[in-house]
């Protein structure tokens, strides 16, 4: 199937691949050749792409959308990091902030916005860390 990986950014590639894991809002997803005809919205996990004449690609995502039609799968990423790109001593700043406003008992605090940022701390440094 051909896979193309878009950012606001920039392309991030386009593949011919045999297989496709993409986090999902409430999961993840695995998508082969073949598969039923989708649209769906992505959450903040690790996507991988796998093909005979590609090494696995991974990435860190945040967001964004898929479809599948016909074997043609598009994601749509609101942003992408790989490994190399992540530096572990600033995301576990992140957390330790993130952490700190949770515990904060200021009304002034948006606690959404601290839980969202803990869990891309998280998910960065166990990212980094594989």
């Amino acid at each position: 199937m051909n896979v193309e990986l878009v950012s606001p950014a920039k392309s991030l590639a386009k593949v011919k691949a045999s297989k496709l894991q993409v986090p999902g809002r409430d999961g993840y997803l695995g998508i082969l050749p073949g598969h039923a005809a989708l649209v769906t919205e992505l959450g903040l996990g690790e996507l991988l792409v796998e093909g005979a004449s590609i090494q696995p690609m991974k990435l860190l995502v945040n967001g964004g959308y898929m479809e599948v039609v016909d074997d043609q799968v598009i994601v749509l990423v609101d942003a992408a990091e790989s490994k190399v790109e992540i530096d572990a001593a600033r995301a576990q700043k992140a957390r330790e902030r993130a952490m700190e406003r949770l515990g904060s008992k200021d009304p002034a605090i948006d606690m959404a916005r601290a839980q969202l940022a803990l869990a891309r701390a998280n998910a960065r440094i166990a990212f980094a860390g594989k």
